[in-house]
């Protein structure tokens, strides 16, 4: 076991010699070539100053959420309008579209629907409850839908009542 121990390990050491001259001829011709340095550099071009003239308008990297039912002059008293003073719900944040029926509860008094929202949150609500961002209130609740009344803006200052119903999925 020694003698494969001494054949290998001088088996190492010849291979560490000291023939470096390619390195040294190599570092020689580097050396050898001059550096040729630039020593006019071209003038930079003339920049003109634009001054911002729109800082008191809308910024683009902000989000601004448009609604359409608040825009002046636009509200008409001679057709029917939803009641737009009135404090908005956390389920007005999401679309209708946007929710899924997941079941119905009842009790003697009250009957509730489950609804799953796109982000998982589940919630319950009752006849009369706001949800969509269209002033959707819950007007009935059945035993495997519920009906969603929205007012739908026409774009001249009046709105439109549309019935949406959600169905509960065979899932």
């Amino acid at each position: 076991m020694k003698k494969l121990a001494v054949v290998v390990s001088s088996m190492f050491l010849s291979a560490c010699t000291n023939n470096l001259n390619d390195l040294h001829q190599y570092v020689a011709e580097v050396q050898a070539d001059p550096v040729v340095f630039n020593e006019t550099t071209p003038e930079p071009p003339e920049i003109t100053v634009v001054p911002y003239s729109v800082a008191d308008l809308r910024s683009p990297f902000r989000y601004q959420r448009v609604r359409l039912d608040e825009r002046e002059g636009d509200n008409r008293n001679d057709c029917p309008q939803p009641d737009l003073e009135r404090e908005r719900g956390p389920l007005e944040a999401y679309g209708v579209d946007s929710f899924r029926l997941r079941g119905v509860m009842r009790d003697d008094i009250e009957q509730w629907a489950l609804l799953q929202s796109s982000d998982g949150t589940v919630y319950s609500v009752k006849q009369g409850d706001y949800l969509g961002m269209f002033h959707g209130q819950v007007e009935s609740i059945g035993q495997v839908e519920l009906v969603v009344a929205e007012w739908i803006p026409d774009g001249r200052g009046c709105w439109t009542k549309r019935e949406t119903q959600l169905a509960m999925a065979n899932n």
